[in-house]
């Protein structure tokens, strides 16, 4: 999976249908913005102001997008977290769709314990998002206090590792069907073995009818000299069938 591809893409199609989705809850003042520079990554006090936005304007969407961006493109696992725990208490069950796009594309940057409460709240429909579990960087959620100050020092935590195939399913629950092939075809190269994630992929091109996907990933393989089990050769044959 890109872990730098963008998690929401705002465009000038889409801005009137969120207008008229938010105009009454979202504060989008400035509709002319860019939702994302990457140049705000250069600004070492970005994130501070960000927040203190946020405390001020809690319903400012934009805001609260942009945090979670920011967070996520500098690795700020903690803060991503409380990012996210912030935006879920001001939406308050409204935007599901927004919700779900922002949890999975943040899933590698959040501890399985993080991702799975995110997750069941989400799943809740009678789940109070002010009574969401946040962390030290939380600033709008009653379960925990927070602060204002989020460029604390803090420790170098390992790459977290998630099994492929959980992920990908993960995504396919959800309907990120590309994602999730992106996942099982990455992970193919790196466990060429694991047959489960051989039969999971081979599955989903059949379900997507995504015949061009397959072949280019069946040259790749051919190519690699991974050994390839019937059920590719079967699917080959189901394709040519369908032309």
């Amino acid at each position: 999976m890109i872990v730098d591809k963008h998690l929401i893409i705002r465009t000038k199609e889409n801005i009137t249908e969120l207008q008229a989705v938010h105009a009454r809850f979202f504060s989008f003042q400035d509709i002319n913005q860019y939702l994302w520079s990457s140049e705000a990554l250069v600004y070492t006090d970005f994130l501070e102001k960000l927040v203190f936005r946020i405390a001020r304007k809690p319903k400012d969407l934009i805001s609260h997008i942009q945090r979670i961006y920011y967070c996520f493109h500098t690795n700020l696992n903690e803060q991503l977290f409380a990012a996210i725990v912030d935006l879920l208490v001001v939406l308050d069950k409204r935007g599901q769709a927004i919700s779900w796009r922002v949890l999975m594309g943040a899933k590698t940057r959040l501890s399985a314990e993080q991702f799975d409460a995110l997750k069941k709240h989400l799943k809740d429909g009678h789940a109070d998002a002010n009574l969401l579990l946040g962390n030290q960087y939380s600033i709008l959620t009653r379960g925990l206090l927070g602060v204002n100050n989020m460029v604390q020092p803090i420790k170098k935590q390992g790459q977290i590792v998630y099994d492929a195939l959980e992920l990908a399913r993960d995504y396919i629950e959800y309907s990120q069907l590309d994602e999730a092939k992106q996942v099982l075809e990455n992970a193919i190269f790196e466990q060429p073995t694991r047959l489960d994630i051989h039969h999971e992929l081979l599955a989903l091109y059949q379900s997507m009818r995504d015949s061009a996907g397959f072949n280019q990933m069946l040259e790749q393989l051919t190519q690699s000299g991974i050994d390839l089990i019937d059920e590719w050769a079967q699917l080959n044959n189901y394709f040519k069938g369908q032309e």
